[in-house]
């Protein structure tokens, strides 16, 4: 892979450009232009090295290898560490099998800075790190290495420990930072600082010269894994609405439609079950009925049949249930907390086993049954349990005199 490197101090400063390879394995940075540097960009990748000190290196331990929910997770697990909110942060994430997972965290508005200064001088990024984690690196080395002066007694230094893991300091804080490591002690060091400018716990080992304008291609392919735009989105591409507020509601939100969902599946599968039942009761009775018939697969376009027949022979006595049942029906489907369990029928009467809520439903079913639809009702039993009422109803058509009464009364009453 062929690489332009581009560093920058900050913002305002002067780019400076290095290209390696696996053939260029180590060059010096040059300064230059953007117009010169646009013109490097084909046929490479292009890495951008960000200040230190707008970098936080780290690493966490989280019990899950599914990489979204330890996205989710790290951001919460290191809130208490970062002196900013974490809704400003960006948040790089590699999972490395030696060393753990490796965390490296940005200010959201300061890489978007870097991102946008680029792509406005035509240069599409492709890589983003902080400058230290393109120090020399060997296995069981260190790298310390003078980065810039402050002023005369105010001195900053970045420290690389391994492939993702270092920090920067000023040079009067290096012995106290090197006091909290839980690190193994290195077997030489890579620094461009004198000996006896080391913290002296450093100068027993063996130290080996670094330029501080130089750069490694192996020292920076070992941590291009832990690639800072790796997820990035601009805040400008993202909505103007504050979502952290409506962080409560639209968890409940969620809760709620997960509930309802499951609640509305749960009514679904018991208004199929039901359905499938009462198909095969009328399967069931249309084949006792006309068990001469054919084609009993299709009951109910067959009772339609029979119905429409039955009505032609309207002035006929025949015994079937078809009637009843036309006439039960709509009643049926304006009850729809009263199921149906099972149906019988037997001598022009109809027997239902019912399950209802409660048994003054079964009695508003009854009612109804008796004066819309005129037909005679008997609640034979019933048992009550804790949560439903089973009953056995009988459904027959009134004789014809209380008929014949009846439609007489509301003859006398209408006029």
């Amino acid at each position: 892979m062929q690489l332009l490197v581009i560093k920058l101090d900050s913002l305002d400063a002067s780019p400076k450009y290095a290209l390696l390879g696996k053939r260029q394995t180590e060059t010096q940075f040059t300064s230059s232009d953007w117009r010169k540097i646009r013109s490097l960009t084909r046929g490479r990748r292009v890495l951008l090295l960000v200040p230190d000190d707008e970098v936080v290196l780290t690493s966490v331990k989280i019990p899950s290898k599914n990489k979204k929910q330890l996205m989710q997770a790290i951001p919460y697990a290191l809130e208490d560490t970062l002196a900013e909110d974490i809704d400003d942060l960006h948040f790089a994430v590699h999972d490395n099998q030696d060393l753990g997972t490796q965390v490296a965290v940005i200010n959201r508005q300061k890489l978007d800075s870097f991102l946008v200064l680029l792509r406005e001088n035509g240069i599409a990024v492709h890589f983003a790190l902080p400058q230290l984690l393109i120090l020399p690196l060997e296995k069981g080395a260190w790298s310390i290495q003078l980065e810039k002066l402050h002023s005369e007694t105010n001195k900053t230094v970045s420290v690389r420990l391994n492939d993702f893991y270092g920090f920067t300091c000023d040079e009067s804080l290096l012995t106290l930072f090197l006091e909290q490591l839980d690190t193994t002690p290195p077997e030489f060091i890579f620094t461009n600082i004198s000996k006896d400018d080391l913290p002296e716990e450093l100068q027993e080992y063996p130290l080996k010269a670094i330029d501080g304008n130089s750069i490694q291609y192996k020292s920076v392919a070992s941590a291009l894994p832990l690639n800072l735009i790796t997820g990035f989105v601009s805040k400008k591409r993202e909505s103007n609405v504050n979502w952290k507020i409506w962080k409560p509601t639209l968890v409940l939100g969620s809760l709620v439609a997960t509930a309802w969902l499951g609640i509305f599946g749960w009514q679904n599968q018991q208004l199929t079950n039901e359905s499938k039942h009462l198909t095969q009761s009328i399967n069931n009775i249309f084949i006792a009925t006309f068990p001469n018939k054919k084609h009993k697969d299709n009951a109910v376009a067959r009772m339609q049949s029979e119905l429409t027949l039955l009505k032609r022979n309207s002035g006929k006595t025949i015994d079937s249930p078809l009637l009843l049942i036309s006439q039960i029906s709509p009643l049926l489907k304006q009850f729809k907390d009263v199921s149906l369990q099972e149906v019988r029928y037997k001598e022009n009467e109809l027997t239902f086993v019912m399950h209802s809520p409660n048994l003054a439903r079964l009695e508003s079913f009854k009612k109804d049954a008796e004066k819309k639809m005129k037909l005679k009702v008997h609640l034979k039993s019933s048992t009550t349990t804790a949560n439903k009422v089973e009953a056995i109803l009988t459904i027959k058509e009134l004789p014809e005199s209380n008929t014949a009464t009846n439609k007489q009364n509301n003859k006398g009453s209408a006029s």
